[in-house]
C-alpha cells in the first residue's frame, strides 16, 4: 500500500473512534436507506443460493431466476412489478440435485435468454428458450454437461472477441472449464488456453484490466490457493496476480477468496476489484497503469469476516457506487446472515446498519436491479444456509426527484442481441466530465450472471454524454452519443446498438 494510502487510513481510524459503537461494530449516524420486501409469501421458500436477473419473455422487463440447494430452479415472471414462479409450468426443475450456479446468455442467438445451471458434482444443466413458451434441457447435446464438475461462477463472456457467447465454469473441486462457442458449437479450450487452474475457484470476474481490447479474468480461490489475475495475451492466459499483488496476502486453510465484483469506485475511469473472503476482504484500486493498490482499510471496507458474495450499486442515485456484502455468522454450528452495506461518500465508504432492516437476509446472493423501472436499484438477496430463510426481493423507496436523475444503457451486439458481457459504459457530462462508469456485467453476487441494463445515479444533471467500448478483432472501439436527456429514458434504457 502506498504512503498516503496508509496515511488515510490512520485519519479514517481516528475519525471511527468517535464514533458509536454497538455489538461490537461501527456505523456512522445516518439515516437508513428505505427498502421494503415484497410478495413476502412468494418469496418465502428457503434455502436458496444463487438468483440471476433477466428479461426472458422480451416484455421489457426483468424476470428473476433463484436456484435452491433443494434442486428447485424457480423463474419469477415480472408482470408489472409483481412475481409469479412459472418454473414449472417452462419446464425447469423442481427438486433433485443441488443446483448452485445460473448464467443468462443467448447462445444461439436467437433474441431469447438461455439459462446455464451448474450443480455440485451431478452435472450442469443448459436449458435453451424455447422463444419464451417453454425450456428444454440440451447440455449433453452441446457437450457442456460437465458431470463431475462442482459449479460456481459462470459466465457467458466472449472471449475471443469473435461475436459469440463463449461459457466459462468456475471448478470448486478440480480444474475450471472454458468452453469456445464455434458456430453453435462449443468446444472445451480450458487446457489450451491456460485457464484449467486447479485451484478451488469460487469467484470469476472477467473484465479488461489494462485496456487491451481483451477480457482478463480475476479468480477468487478458496483455501490456501491464492487468488489468480489470467491476462488474455489473444489465445492463451498467463496468471499475473504474483507480480501484480492481486493473490490475497497469507491465508489459513479455511480462508480464501469466495466472490469477486468489478466496479470503478472512484469515478476515474478504471475498473477496480472488490473481493469478498472467508477471512480479511480486499479491495483493489486500479491505478490506471496496469497496477494495483489494496485499499480496503484505507477507504473503510475493513473487517475479518465470513463473507461470501458482493455486488456493486448507486442505490442512492448520489453518483457513486456503493457495495452490498453478504455473508455469515458461524457460532457452534448455527449460522445467520451478515450482511454490510457500504455507502460510497466520494473519499471514503460508511457502513450502515443493516440489523432489523428490510435489507438484512442474506448469506448468500446479491444483486441490483431496477426491476419496477423507476429509475432506482432495487435488491434481491438469497439465504442458503439457514433452513428458516427466505430470499426477499427489496424495493427501493427512494424519493422521486432522485429516482429522476438516472440513466440505464442496454448493450447490444450488431444484430441487436444484448450479449455484450464485458462491454464498458461511460457517462460525461456536456463539458466533458466523466461521471460514471459501468462494466456489462460478466458475473458476480454468488454464482450468478445478470443479462441487464447498466444503471448511473447521476444528481444535479439533466443532460449527459454517452460513450460505450466494445472488445472487438480490432481492438477497443467506442461509439460516443451526446446530449441525452434523462427525462426521454424514464422507465426505459438507453438501447447502444454495436456498429
Amino acid at each position: 500500500m502506498k504512503a498516503d494510502s496508509t496515511f488515510a487510513g490512520l485519519l479514517r481510524l481516528l475519525f471511527l473512534s468517535i464514533l458509536p459503537i454497538a455489538s461490537n461494530s461501527v456505523f456512522a449516524q445516518q439515516s437508513v436507506p428505505d427498502f421494503s420486501r415484497i410478495q413476502a409469501d412468494t418469496f418465502g421458500g428457503n434455502m436458496a443460493l444463487s438468483n440471476a436477473w433477466g428479461d426472458y419473455d422480451n416484455d421489457g422487463d426483468l424476470d428473476l431466476v433463484i436456484a435452491f440447494k433443494t434442486g428447485d430452479v424457480r423463474l419469477y415472471n415480472n408482470e408489472l412489478g409483481d412475481f409469479i414462479n412459472v418454473g414449472p409450468v417452462l419446464g425447469l426443475p423442481t427438486e433433485g440435485k443441488e443446483r448452485r450456479a445460473i448464467a443468462w446468455g443467448d447462445y444461439d442467438a436467437d433474441g431469447y435468454l438461455d439459462l446455464y445451471i451448474g450443480s455440485n458434482r451431478q452435472g450442469n444443466e443448459l436449458f435453451h428458450n424455447d422463444k419464451s413458451q417453454a425450456f428444454t434441457e440440451v447440455a449433453s447435446q452441446m457437450g457442456v454437461d460437465i458431470p463431475q464438475v462442482s459449479s460456481r461462477q459462470i459466465s457467458w463472456v466472449d472471449y475471443d472477441n469473435n461475436g459469440s457467447l463463449d461459457l466459462f465454469v468456475a471448478n470448486r473441486v478440480g480444474g475450471n472449464f472454458l468452453f469456445s462457442n464455434n458456430n453453435g458449437q462449443f468446444i472445451d479450450v480450458s487446457e489450451a488456453t491456460g485457464l484449467n487452474d486447479p485451484r478451488a475457484s469460487v469467484g470469476a470476474c472477467w473484465f479488461d484490466y489494462n485496456q487491451d481490447g481483451l477480457l482478463d479474468l480475476f479468480l477468487a480461490n478458496q483455501g490456501v490457493g491464492k487468488d489468480a489475475l489470467y491476462k488474455n495475451n489473444g489465445g492463451t492466459f498467463t496468471d499475473v496476480a504474483a507480480q501484480l499483488e492481486l493473490e490475497g496476502g497469507p491465508r489459513a486453510p479455511g480462508d480464501g477468496g469466495v466472490d469477486c465484483s468489478v466496479g470503478d469506485f472512484n469515478n476515474d475511469g478504471h475498473f477496480d476489484v472488490f473481493v469478498s473472503t472467508y477471512g480479511i476482504n480486499k479491495l483493489y484500486k486500479n491505478n490506471a497503469d496496469g497496477t494495483f493498490d489494496e485499499v480496503s482499510e484505507a477507504m473503510g471496507i475493513s473487517g475479518n469476516d465470513h463473507m461470501v458474495s458482493a455486488n456493486w450499486g448507486d442505490f442512492d442515485n448520489d453518483g457513486h457506487l456503493d457495495l452490498f456484502v453478504a455473508g455469515y455468522h458461524d457460532e457452534g454450528g448455527v449460522r445467520s446472515p451478515h450482511d454490510r452495506l457500504f455507502h460510497n461518500h466520494g473519499n471514503t465508504f460508511i457502513e450502515i446498519d443493516t440489523r432489523k432492516t428490510a435489507l438484512s437476509g442474506a448469506d448468500h446472493g446479491v444483486q441490483w436491479a431496477d426491476f419496477d423501472g423507476d429509475g432506482d436499484l432495487d435488491v434481491s438477496l438469497t439465504e442458503g444456509y439457514n433452513i428458516a430463510g427466505r430470499h426477499p426481493l427489496v424495493r427501493n423507496n427512494l424519493e422521486a426527484d432522485a429516482r429522476q436523475h438516472s440513466l440505464q444503457v442496454s448493450v447490444s451486439d450488431h444484430n441487436g442481441i444484448f450479449n455484450r458481457a464485458g462491454a464498458e459504459v461511460r457517462v460525461y457530462s456536456n463539458s466533458g466530465d466523466l461521471l460514471g462508469l459501468r462494466l456489462v456485467n460478466t458475473g458476480e453476487g454468488y454464482n450468478s450472471h445478470s443479462n441487464l441494463p447498466v444503471h448511473f445515479g447521476l444528481p444535479d444533471t439533466d443532460e449527459v454524454d454517452v460513450e460505450v467500448t466494445f472488445l472487438t478483432k480490432e481492438g477497443r472501439k467506442s461509439q460516443g452519443y451526446e446530449n441525452i436527456r434523462l427525462s426521454d429514458f424514464v422507465g426505459k434504457s438507453l438501447n447502444v446498438r454495436q456498429q
